[in-house]
């Protein structure tokens, strides 16, 4: 509820008690002040006009039928904090006293009290309330400062992470666009299987830098324009792991190291480095494997020509079983159907942001990936 306080002191008050040649003679000393008074006889009739209009202070008697002054009291906190509430008495008790105190009451006067008593209470109240409504707009201008900050913190990671993976990529002259594309394709993917926040971020990551550890690998043998000895394509298969060798460094990027280092493994076993066979192998580790053949089938490599994208989606269907996992075929056909729409897993309007500090607990957590799929 928004303060009525002007800036020259004057608010609205409103004064309940079931005496009302008191009710007269308290709005009058107050309305002279300038403060806009309006009474009530009992605590329903105060509540039903708190409820149409915004009062800075409620000046209540404790002794009154229907309601008494301290449930009028716990009703109005509750309904709003800020506005103050100075409790009025003539028949003084210290149990009356506590539960006011328990109860928030911002001041308390015993009748007969002095009509300037009440007016310096009534001045306290308005300061107090002005200096609540103060804290309020300053915790609120704050957090909103924070969370705009950290959606810029967060978008400069992103972009600086993609900037990142745009520069590996680079080195690889036959897969420009590669990475944006099986990230699209995981992340359908994921979508489709119904993937949590964090696998999702996981996956992301994995889609973004699952070539990195190419960066260690001769130009000879990532270009070399046909096909690749056994040495060679022996060496080509330590990528995975040198893969997680480097993210190992970069903390911000362990959440990606299975995705990594499984990319390469196979349903049945078959494949590198682990030689990992069926659900052994990571979720994110399954997904990208298809994503990335899906992508590999249908670019020009140095050792072929692009195939067709029939070509491509009849091989996943023969391999699903072998080389993929069935159930990521099939999630990944589905998305294909629906032409590949993702939640993203951070704020780029595609779907619920993650806070970039909390990846980051995850991220610190001293966990060898190659052990974890054990």
């Amino acid at each position: 509820m928004e303060s009525a306080v002007r800036g020259d002191g004057q608010a609205s008050v409103l004064i309940v008690d079931d005496e009302q040649s008191l009710t007269t003679v308290l709005a009058k000393v107050l309305g002279a002040d300038g403060h806009k008074c309006r009474v009530a006889s009992n605590g329903k009739d105060a509540l039903a006009l708190i409820e149409d209009t915004d009062f800075d202070v409620v000046v209540t008697d404790i002794t009154m039928p229907e309601m008494t002054g301290i449930e009028l009291l716990k009703l109005v906190k509750k309904r709003d904090r800020e506005i103050q509430v100075i409790v009025i008495t003539g028949h003084p008790d210290v149990d009356f006293a506590v539960e006011a105190i328990r109860s928030q009451v911002d001041d308390y006067l015993i009748k007969p009290f002095e009509m300037g008593q009440l007016r310096h209470a009534v001045y306290r109240a308005l300061e107090h309330r002005a200096l609540l409504s103060e804290n309020r707009a300053y915790r609120e201008h704050l957090e909103e400062r924070v969370q705009k900050q950290a959606g810029q913190i967060n978008q400069l990671f992103l972009d600086g992470l993609q900037a990142l993976a745009a520069a590996i990529e680079a080195r690889d002259r036959y897969t420009g666009g590669h990475l944006d594309r099986v990230s699209k394709y995981a992340l359908a993917t994921g979508t489709e299987l119904g993937l949590d926040e964090r696998a999702m971020w996981s996956l992301w990551l994995g889609s973004l830098f699952h070539d990195v550890g190419k960066l260690a690998i001769p130009d000879a043998i990532l270009n070399k324009p046909g096909p690749l000895t056994e040495e060679e394509y022996e060496e080509m298969k330590r990528h995975p792991e040198l893969g997680v060798e480097i993210i190992q460094r970069i903390s911000f990027l362990l959440p990606a190291a299975l995705a990594i280092l499984h990319h390469q493994e196979r349903w049945d076993g078959n494949g590198y480095p682990g030689g990992l066979k069926g659900e052994r192998i990571s979720i994110e580790g399954r997904i990208l494997a298809v994503a990335d053949a899906f992508d590999a089938m249908l670019t020009d490599r140095p050792y072929r020509k692009a195939l067709t994208e029939g070509y491509a989606l009849s091989e996943l269907e023969r391999c699903a079983g072998s080389q993929f996992d069935p159930g990521v075929v099939r999630a990944f056909m589905q998305a294909m159907d629906k032409g590949f729409p993702s939640r993203a897993p951070l704020s780029l309007g595609l779907g619920v942001p993650i806070a970039v500090p909390e990846l980051a607990l995850v991220a610190h957590a001293e966990v060898d990936p190659r052990e974890a799929a054990e």
